[in-house]
């Protein structure tokens, strides 16, 4: 007599509630392996332009303003992400430079004449993993005002006010003698728990 082998209907499904539970397990990990890379990949953005502005004050002798030169400021946004920008890229400066690459122009500013080694008008703001600007802070300007930051996602009008990050005990400026570099992090916002610092906080 032959004997017929094979699963039954009881034993199928019992391998596929253990399936299902496994991939309900292992999803939210395996989902959000993306979005802790890009997070890796700007903090290591941060670093290297932490990199690049010291080398700059090791060049120069000082660190890049955040200002722009006087009758630049042209729509008031991005000035001090702009201004940092043209510190690194100008023609006459032969230090290191961040990677091309990583420049944005989210409020499609330009300048009247080409201010930098580029070879263009555009006011470009150096950009983060997700493509907002970087907001730069030089110490000496820490209190001076807010910065209007546009950001890539948004319609123009709703820009993000941007202050310098203050120690929460201490209510000092973080990295008091030497710069800040805020990005807004995944949700493109500025002010909320996923703000991505060039220091430890």
């Amino acid at each position: 007599m032959k004997t017929q082998s094979g699963f039954t209907l009881m034993e199928m499904m019992v391998v596929l509630v253990i399936i299902g539970i496994l991939a309900a397990a292992l999803f939210p990990k395996i989902s959000g392996l993306p979005a802790q890379a890009k997070v890796r990949a700007a903090k290591s953005r941060l670093d290297s332009i932490s990199a690049t502005i010291e080398s700059y004050r090791t060049t120069e002798g000082e660190y890049p303003t955040d200002y722009l030169p006087t009758g630049l400021a042209l729509n008031g946004i991005n000035n001090r992400s702009e201004a940092l920008f043209l510190a690194l890229f100008d023609a006459e400066y032969t230090g290191q430079r961040p990677s091309e690459e990583w420049l944005v122009n989210t409020d499609n500013d330009e300048a009247t004449r080409n201010l930098t080694a580029l070879g263009t008008r555009d006011l470009f703001e150096i950009g983060d993993a997700w493509g907002n600007p970087i907001v730069y802070f030089d110490s000496l300007h820490y209190g001076d005002r807010r910065v209007t930051t546009v950001m890539r996602d948004i319609e123009y009008g709703d820009e993000n006010e941007v202050v310098p990050h203050r120690n929460p005990k201490t209510d000092s400026y973080s990295a008091p003698n030497s710069f800040q570099l805020v990005s807004a992090g995944p949700d493109g916002e500025f002010g909320t728990d996923d703000d991505i610092y060039s220091f430890k906080q």
